[in-house]
């Protein structure tokens, strides 16, 4: 699947969007951490916490531990560490083109390895297309799998929130004021089908049915 230029726009503008959050997290954080301290000739006295980057390194990745409690599959676990990979990586090739006038004026496409440009155009793109319910991909989606036209963006964004941001599930219920474990469910539900996608699980009938039960849930809200 070949990137139209809007598809560029809108994860060079994702990616922005991300590191204006993280840089805004880092000050409110410096602030926090500091608030009892005080610098005196270069060296701050007093108690000062660890920074987030420290504290988040110290924490267990939340994927592994969706997995060992059996919330997730190990394939669905697999699924997540490849879509935080190419993730990363295209964002990270996005931003240094950003910061390259020369690569901007030309045109050029961000640089990354082959294996990612390839795993995002052939898994990342279509799973994500297809949760966010894309009409341009819609009818090749339909013709592949005539029953299943998910079309839900909030597992989508569950779906960064956990992977790539390390929310954890009972942040993303609290901050939607969801119930009964939504977010756990959107969660399986992604990446159950990104890793049918892959070919590496296929279980039809799950998301069958969580798609009838998605359904149901918009036309009862």
């Amino acid at each position: 699947m070949i990137k139209t230029p809007r598809d560029v726009r809108a994860e060079l503008a994702l990616a922005e969007q991300r590191r204006r959050e993280r840089r805004t997290a880092a000050e409110a954080d410096h602030l926090e951490r500091t608030r009892h301290s005080v610098v005196v000739h270069g060296h701050e006295l007093g108690f000062v916490r660890p920074t987030a980057e420290t504290e988040a390194r110290l924490r267990p990745d939340p994927i592994v531990r969706l997995v060992a409690n059996e919330t997730l599959t190990r394939e669905q676990g697999r699924a997540a560490v490849e879509i935080r990979e190419i993730y990363e990586r295209v964002a990270a090739g996005l931003l240094a083109r950003a910061g390259d006038p020369t690569s901007r004026a030309k045109g050029g496409r961000p640089q990354m390895p082959e294996r990612i440009a390839v795993l995002h155009a052939q898994r990342y793109l279509p799973w994500a297309h297809y949760l966010g319910g894309r009409d341009a991909d819609a009818a090749s989606l339909r013709a592949a799998r005539p029953a299943r036209m998910g079309r839900c963006p909030q597992a989508l964004t569950v779906a960064i929130d956990v992977v790539i941001e390390s929310r954890s599930l009972a942040q993303c219920d609290r901050e939607r004021r969801w119930r009964n474990g939504t977010a756990a469910k959107l969660l399986a539900y992604a990446l159950a089908l990104y890793a049918e996608f892959a070919g590496w699980e296929s279980n039809p009938a799950a998301i069958a049915s969580f798609e009838a039960w998605w359904g149901n849930r918009r036309l009862a809200g």
